[in-house]
């Protein structure tokens, strides 16, 4: 009959603790022990082969979800082969990984960027916008409004970077999709995006400022995803209000921000052609 070690015993000679044994227990990286009459846990020779390739998989380095992966199921006995083809793909994906990283890391180096980290990541969102419009529709937005393109993708790079709560994914959707299949439209928010440029250089408190989120809000209160978009920008505006107009703040001029927060106004108020 075989030997069977109480959990005590079993982590003694494995060298590990006994916390660590119903860790494993936990996260299925070992069976459930068979029970004596007494109720206590026992362990057998398979399980102190278990846990020895658990170890030597740890020591090189892979975390405890890696080396479920890797050796499977507890009743499932892998062949010493099979776990070290398996060992061999994750490490290579893993030196992968590096090498992509490291690489970026060279790239970002020879730029000699200021802000180092301003280019790192690509905004998801922001990569997403351009996709559904196209790469035709994206090349026209670069050449037509460039200044404006730039802004738009440092705030989303800042947007994508931290946790909202809000799904605005969707309406950035929504909107991409309606601009693929309506370029007049397209064209008309382009030339938007000319004048919204142009008031960079303006003092906050110039009429043209005002005149301009008035016309814009005209012209987006128009637009199908409206009642969508004030229904995503309110429940934002209502969670982190300041906090909003200080990220702007980061990537707008004074007079940029302050078109932003009068074509609030107006699209809150529905009266974009209103004086």
């Amino acid at each position: 009959m075989e030997k069977r070690l109480k959990i005590g015993e079993y982590a003694k000679l494995t060298g590990v603790t006994v916390k660590t044994v119903l860790h494993h227990h936990k996260m299925g990286l070992l069976a459930e022990a068979k029970r004596s009459p007494g109720g206590y846990r026992l362990y057998g020779v398979a399980d102190l082969n278990r846990m020895r390739s658990i170890k030597r998989l740890k020591y090189l380095g892979l975390s405890l979800e890696q080396i479920r992966e890797i050796l499977g199921e507890p009743d499932d006995h892998k062949s010493l082969r099979t776990v070290l083809h398996a060992m061999q793909t994750e490490l290579l994906n893993q030196i992968k990984t590096l090498t992509e990283r490291v690489e970026k890391i060279q790239i970002l180096l020879q730029e000699e960027q200021e802000n180092l980290l301003e280019q790192s990541n690509e905004s998801p969102s922001f990569k997403m916008f351009n996709d559904i419009l196209g790469e035709e529709a994206r090349e026209q937005y670069m050449e037509i409004c460039p200044e404006i393109y730039e802004q738009e993708r440092k705030l989303y790079e800042i947007i994508d970077d931290l946790q909202w709560g809000l799904d605005y994914e969707d309406i950035l959707r929504e909107v991409a999709g309606y601009f693929r299949d309506n370029p007049d439209k397209y064209h008309e928010s382009l030339a938007f995006g000319n004048k919204i440029s142009a008031i960079a250089k303006l003092q906050s408190d110039s009429p043209v400022v005002e005149e301009l989120a008035r016309e814009y809000a005209q012209f987006i209160i128009g637009l199908p995803f409206y009642p969508k978009l004030m229904s995503h920008e309110s429940g934002l505006q209502k969670s982190f209000d300041s906090l909003w107009r200080d990220i702007f703040a980061e990537v707008y001029s004074p007079a940029q921000i302050k078109f932003v927060e009068k074509l609030e106004e107006y699209l809150g108020s529905g009266k974009g052609s209103g004086k």
